[in-house]
């Protein structure tokens, strides 16, 4: 990932090592309730920006309106709004002693850095007999701010705020999760400061520093970076996102590319739902057609309200997910926060619901989708999904904390839960469940090397997560009827899956028309043969093929659950192998 901080570049270790400073320091910079009152952490509530009939009081606080909004960027309006509000807060909060003022100084040199023109300076002043500092634009000195020598800064000193935009801020949560190698709570509580230091610079500059895709690109790297809570931060980067889309989404410098990215990325971040997403849609989709946009589907499922979580959003989760380093199983992947056995009632409302478990999760999307649809299964998974309870395990945190940040803004009463373990210790805990486990799904498990090339994962060789005791353990939590299905993109993983499956006494359950019958023509059909197999079917010309009644040629889960690789699969016309068991008899 490539960070844009340019003010103040420090490498990573040291960012953190500042970070962990400042919340030993400041116990994690919780501000205190008079100066939260200032910058809080609550929704902002001014969007959005511009002029305003009741700013009367503009004359107040400046001598000539016209003069100040010379020196500020365009549009100057906006500037002009942002800087009279932090100088009415500024002064609200202010401290006079003779001919001392103690006023947020900080605040108001952090806004010159970006509203006020390169060849312009902020002035504060205020007259002898008057108790209030005023401001004015003066012509040259660099965007610099002004300042008598007797004006103090007000007690608390500079904030990360103060230095780092929105988006930088966002950059800084997203590369300390995903630095994170195991559950760390200490290092998660960081994260969640980095997001009230955005909540802060939010408040200050109202969206002003965050223009075109700013805004949706920090809503999806605070929501990939796994903040919890905080949905008034979310709040306020969709209240810019629509903001912007309707001050600049019309314009032909605002290319359809960056509507769809906004529109995309504030989806795939799940933060926020109702009527504020549909808003941002909607104006999407007005703007999309302006600009005669190719998919007329694609806007009329902004406009139906039908665009969400799913779909094309969830090819962002994809493009991360596939970047991070793979993480193999050792001593510190099984330091999960659960150690020994959990206790599922505490887990789940009803721990007596039938469980879905999703082994090697991922980002989550897929068990997330399922336990909030209210669609029930369609053949031959006729699955009552919302009287279910789910579980997901992988052994990425940066992941794991993905999943729970969307819980803890969309609960889904109590019935779906990440854990971050190797898969056998959660099918060990999995032991204890109360109630009946009624699918295991493995979605594109990371393959193995082939023992005959260097084609396959190289960081993890032969450790592959489906083993003889992963197996074991499924059969052993599995009861009567319940599903075993598994997905992947690799043929000779297929394969050996179902071959797997059959040897340890599941019933393979036939996709009748559904099946895949020639899968070289699927292959010729779709793209080309990959090169996995061509290596795998040079060194054994013989071998079994993913082909057959026990092979799905379409997707066994509702359309709308997905996960993130299927779906990156379907729209690249790649090749996918599944099967679907049952087990036959009572462990």
């Amino acid at each position: 990932m490539t960070t844009m901080i340019t003010n103040h570049v420090v490498s990573a270790i040291l960012v953190l090592a500042f970070l962990f400073q400042l919340a030993s320091t400041f116990s994690l910079l919780s501000c205190s309730k008079s100066r939260s009152k200032v910058l809080g952490c609550e929704s902002i509530n001014l969007f959005p920006l511009g002029l305003n009939s009741q700013s009367v009081d503009w004359h107040r606080y400046c001598e000539d309106v016209d003069k100040n909004m010379e020196g500020l960027v365009s549009p100057s309006p906006e500037s002009f709004h942002v800087f009279h509000l932090a100088m009415k807060r500024a002064n609200m909060n202010s401290n006079r002693t003779g001919n001392s003022f103690y006023i947020n100084i900080d605040d108001i040199n952090a806004l010159c850095q970006f509203l006020v023109k390169p060849t312009f300076s902020m002035e504060l002043f205020h007259a002898d007999d008057e108790e209030i500092v005023k401001w004015r634009m003066t012509r040259g000195g660099n965007a610099r701010l002004l300042y008598p020598d007797h004006y103090t800064t007000v007690k608390g000193g500079k904030e990360l705020y103060h230095d780092y935009s929105t988006l930088q801020l966002s950059q800084l949560s997203l590369e300390l999760a995903t630095n994170a190698t195991n559950h760390d709570a200490e290092r998660l509580s960081v994260i969640h400061e980095v997001a009230r230091q955005a909540q802060k610079r939010l408040a200050l500059t109202l969206g002003s520093d965050s223009r075109g895709r700013a805004s949706a690109d920090a809503c999806f790297n605070f929501a990939l970076a796994g903040v919890q809570n905080h949905s008034s931060l979310f709040e306020n980067l969709l209240s810019i996102s629509i903001h912007e889309l309707t001050r600049a989404g019309s314009r032909s410098s605002f290319p359809p590319k960056s509507i769809v990215h906004i529109v995309e990325k504030v989806a795939a971040s799940h933060a926020i739902r109702g009527e504020d997403a549909i808003k941002l849609y909607r104006i999407a989709a007005d703007c999309l057609e302006k600009k005669s946009y190719y998919n007329d589907a694609y806007i009329e499922s902004l406009r139906n309200g039908t665009f969400g979580f799913h779909g094309r959003p969830l090819l962002w989760l994809w493009r991360f997910s596939s970047r991070q380093k793979k993480i193999q199983v050792d001593s510190s992947s099984r330091r999960s926060e659960h150690n020994g056995e959990v206790k599922w009632q505490d887990v789940f409302c009803d721990a007596t619901k039938p469980l879905v478990v999703d082994i090697g999760s991922g980002m989550g999307a897929c068990i997330i989708n399922l336990a909030s649809t209210r669609e029930c299964g369609r053949e031959p998974l006729s699955i009552q999904w919302s009287k279910c309870n789910f579980v997901g395990c992988d052994l990425n945190q940066a992941f794991i904390n993905f999943g729970n940040g969307i819980m803890s803004r969309a609960p889904t009463q109590g019935r779906l839960r990440f854990f971050c373990c190797p898969a056998d210790d959660l099918l060990t805990k999995l032991q204890s469940y109360p109630g009946k486990i009624l699918l295991t799904m493995v979605n594109f498990p990371s393959p193995p090397r082939l023992s005959t090339c260097k084609t396959g994962n190289s960081q993890l060789s032969e450790n592959f997560m489906m083993t003889n005791k992963v197996f074991e353990l499924i059969k052993v939590i599995s009861a009567k009827d319940s599903y075993f299905m598994f997905q992947t993109k690799c043929e000779d993983v297929a394969v050996y899956l179902k071959n797997e499956c059959i040897r340890n006494g599941m019933e393979g359950i036939p996709a009748m028309n559904e099946a895949v019958e020639d899968i070289d023509g699927i292959y010729t059909k779709n793209s080309a043969v990959p090169k996995r197999v061509k290596e795998w079917l040079r060194v054994e010309p013989h071998a079994e093929r993913a082909e057959g009644n026990l092979f799905w040629n379409r997707p066994i889960l509702p359309v709308d659950c997905l996960p993130e690789t299927e779906l990156e699969c379907l729209f690249e016309r790649k090749v996918v192998h599944r099967c679907l068991f049952k087990h036959k008899t009572i462990s």
